[in-house]
């Protein structure tokens, strides 16, 4: 892995605050990911943002947690996410037009 981005650095910085790993393996990470995502979907179907509206505290919040637990998700993995979305995105050849 090249040097860590900000999100990876970020999911470390609150995993040190927490005191410990509550989620150390990657399978148990997923999991929660799946747990993020899902409190994300409801937050954002009890309080669907327009487009010119000022998004509420708690999409951010969820965001903010599905984010780092992807992040950290991808540190088990030994992968820099931003690097593996960029060579997906790179690899993509598909149009919808």
């Amino acid at each position: 892995m090249t040097s860590p981005s900000e999100g990876h650095i970020l999911s470390r910085l609150q995993i040190a605050k927490h005191g410990r790993d509550r989620y150390p393996t990657a399978a148990r990470n997923a999991l929660k990911l799946i747990s993020e995502a899902t409190e994300l979907a409801e937050a954002i179907d009890d309080d669907p943002p327009e487009p010119c509206d000022m998004v509420s505290p708690e999409i951010r919040h969820e965001l903010a947690d599905a984010g780092l637990t992807l992040y950290a998700l991808a540190d088990k993995l030994g992968l820099d996410l931003i690097e593996v979305m960029r060579e997906l995105v790179d690899a993509d050849t598909r149009s919808f037009t």
